[in-house]
């Protein structure tokens, strides 16, 4: 996120405007896609066969195109001039260009989704060291796109789409990696079915009955930006001074987030070696690792966080 907000920092001309209103439509973005990352649960627990795997790839694909029509409604209807402009109480300007960015952003949600689910499924069968490759790889072609792209005509025409392209580059990047690695080391492996003795076949109401309820703590994680946003720009009334404040908060954010982004994934450790859930006797291991042993592991994840 860093290096994306430096290559709309990196604008001579309404720098400050552009990184607000990257900020704005970003986080609102982060919003719709927030959910989308909690069906990397739904991949780890309930993906036992290619059936499951399909089913959990229509559902996502169901969320990305909700997602989408939603971006698509905010950036020209009524709605999206009344969320962005009145209720925000920002400038023209500074509306128009968020509800650009934000029409820029709707197909993010459907990469988002898809990555997500692969992931569930990678970890599952302790793919991690994959999952991690993946995501390090999104953070190397964000950072090398925004760098392209900052010597390229887009600087002049249109300097929103530096971070946005960048950030779609990076998503297309880890996206194809975990798809690749679900089809070279797990499709041939897992059967077209789950039988009985992998708990059963899973059904996409039980997939959404098991989302929803993580997807909704996470959607009320993300609204805290956009709400922290919103009362920014509403106190300072719209003025320069709040449009400098949402660029502050917006290049300011992702550090704040550092010390604390372990704990949404060491919620994925547990399900992946538990040994009473049916569907890890598909995978063949000889790891010891108990409750015990996680307990441990995330009290030394939260003393490198605190020390951070």
């Amino acid at each position: 996120q860093q290096a994306l907000n430096r290559g709309i920092a990196a604008v001579k001309e309404d720098a400050v405007e552009m990184l607000a209103s990257y900020g704005l439509a970003y986080s609102l973005m982060k919003f719709f896609t927030g959910p989308m990352s909690d069906f990397k649960n739904v991949g780890l627990v309930f993906v036992n066969s290619k059936r499951d795997r399909t089913k959990a790839v229509l559902c996502m694909v169901v969320a990305g195109a909700v997602a989408a029509i939603f971006h698509t409604l905010i950036a020209y209807s009524d709605l999206g001039y009344y969320i962005i402009n009145k209720l925000h109480h920002v400038d023209e300007s500074v509306g128009s260009k968020t509800r650009r960015a934000f029409l820029y952003l709707a197909a993010f949600p459907f990469m988002d989704a898809m990555a997500w689910t692969h992931a569930g499924i990678l970890l599952k069968h302790k793919y991690s060291f994959l999952v991690g490759c993946a995501s390090i790889s999104d953070v190397i072609a964000q950072v090398v796109f925004v760098a392209i792209l900052l010597h390229s005509h887009l600087e002049c025409r249109e300097p929103l789409l530096i971070p946005i392209l960048s950030l779609y580059m990076g998503a297309l990047v880890r996206c194809t990696t975990l798809c690749l690695g679900y089809y070279r080391n797990i499709h041939d492996a897992i059967p077209d079915r789950s039988g009985p003795e992998m708990g059963g076949e899973a059904t996409i109401r039980k997939m959404l009955s098991f989302w929803w309820p993580l997807a909704l703590i996470l959607a009320t994680q993300r609204i805290s930006r956009p709400i922290v946003n919103l009362f920014v720009s509403r106190d300072l009334g719209g003025s320069s001074a709040a449009t400098e404040a949402v660029a502050i908060l917006t290049a300011t954010y992702p550090v704040g987030h550092m010390p604390y982004g372990w704990l949404t994934e060491i919620r994925a450790v547990y399900p992946a070696f538990d040994k009473n859930n049916p569907s890890n006797k598909l995978v063949n291991t000889n790891s010891t690792v108990t409750a015990t042993h996680i307990k441990k592991f995330t009290f030394v994840c939260m003393a490198l966080s605190l020390t951070v």
